[in-house]
């Protein structure tokens, strides 16, 4: 059983009307995560466990930091000869009439010759703005063993969170498709951005969608397909959270402050690689207080610091109070500030006594490299 994998970076927290601080200045899936990850850290560490060593990834704007990231792709074993990590950017299409690919349909057409190359008999696409530990070679299994045309994961989270929900009988297979943006505590089965297809059908799907100019991937591929092909849900029991919104990423942080969510997402079966950067270890000043958070290596805290994340590099002056926050790397806060529901990107700087607040629905974000 061999497969390739795709990788879509710019689905979810890049809607037009949704697109902030964090996603000006990059690609979704390099949004930084966690203390010292990045989103496609996730997915790629996925396939990577999964034995899936030829993965291409499609960033069609902003990719500078991904590249970055991502370099040789040595830390996750992916810097071969043969295979490894390929860089794709999907440009425009000359019948499309577009400047860029109008979705990941479009996108998939646009690499069709690199999918028909790679002679793999599996194909793996993820999303990158999704945070999950997907167990891949168990729903690559699952997918052959019941013959499916389409597998797509999914997990039980609360109604207004996700995109997609599937509609599945007993045996998992798809009847149909919804879709609820209504928030509520009750849970539904929303699809977490895993899809595995055969190499062959996909090429047949994409030269049909050519044939049609189909433009949209949950209807012309799903929905189109549900009743003639065999189209089955594969159930991820574990931490899943879809990263659509700002509020979202802010929720998924801060769930990492909680020792069994973290424990459900980073496990010891499927380790999450990521960049490696050396840093010296983090100096706490005599009256620094720190209580339920996740500090990095390279910091430096003076003040409090109360149920927040703080990436590499971040100081916190004598006198500053930080609750609640997201402080991504190299971020300085000033003598006496005080901070609560924000999230600042890199090199950011908050003035001496300044006072920043956000709402729990609706965190304040500082774009990268100002001053405040």
């Amino acid at each position: 059983m061999s497969a390739l994998g795709i990788v879509f970076c710019d689905h979810y927290l890049s809607a037009v009307e949704q697109k902030t601080e964090l996603t000006r200045v990059r690609t979704p899936a390099s949004v930084p995560f966690g203390g010292r990850f990045r989103l496609i850290d996730f997915t790629l560490s996925g396939m990577v466990n999964a034995e899936i060593k030829d993965i291409g990834v499609i960033a069609k704007e902003n990719f500078g930091s991904l590249i970055d990231h991502l370099d040789s792709g040595a830390e996750w074993d992916l810097n071969r000869r043969r295979g490894g990590v390929t860089m794709l950017t999907p440009l425009s299409r000359p019948e499309s009439h577009t400047i860029m690919a109008r979705g990941r349909l479009d996108a998939l057409r646009s690499i069709k010759g690199f999918i028909k190359d790679s002679r793999h008999d599996l194909v793996v696409m993820t999303f990158g703005g999704t945070v999950a530990n997907i167990d891949l070679t168990a729903m690559m299994e699952e997918h052959l063993k019941k013959e499916a045309y389409l597998t797509i994961a999914y997990s039980e989270i609360p109604a207004g969170t996700g995109e997609m929900i599937l509609d599945c009988k007993e045996d998992g297979r798809v009847e149909g498709i919804t879709y609820l943006h209504e928030e509520s505590d009750k849970v539904y089965p929303y699809a977490i951005g895993a899809y595995i297809i055969n190499r062959k059908d996909l090429l047949e799907f994409l030269d049909e969608s050519d044939n049609n100019d189909y433009t949209n991937m949950n209807r012309d591929l799903i929905q189109r397909n549900l009743a003639t092909r065999k189209i089955y849900g594969y159930n991820h029991k574990g931490y899943a959270r879809i990263l659509r919104y700002v509020e979202d990423y802010f929720i998924a942080c801060m769930d990492m402050l909680n020792p069994e969510l973290k424990k459900d997402l980073f496990t010891s079966e499927r380790p999450i690689y990521t960049k490696v950067k050396d840093s010296v270890p983090t100096f706490y000043d005599y009256h620094a207080e720190v209580e339920n958070s996740l500090i990095a290596d390279g910091c430096t805290i003076k003040g409090t610091v109360r149920n927040s994340v703080l990436f590499r590099g971040v100081t916190v002056e004598e006198g500053a109070v930080v609750e609640d926050s997201i402080l991504m790397q190299n971020t300085k806060v000033g003598k006496d500030a005080r901070i609560c529901r924000i999230i600042t990107d890199k090199d950011v700087t908050v003035g001496e006594g300044t006072e920043l607040r956000g709402a729990a629905k609706l965190p304040f974000v500082v774009g990268k490299g100002k001053k405040v």
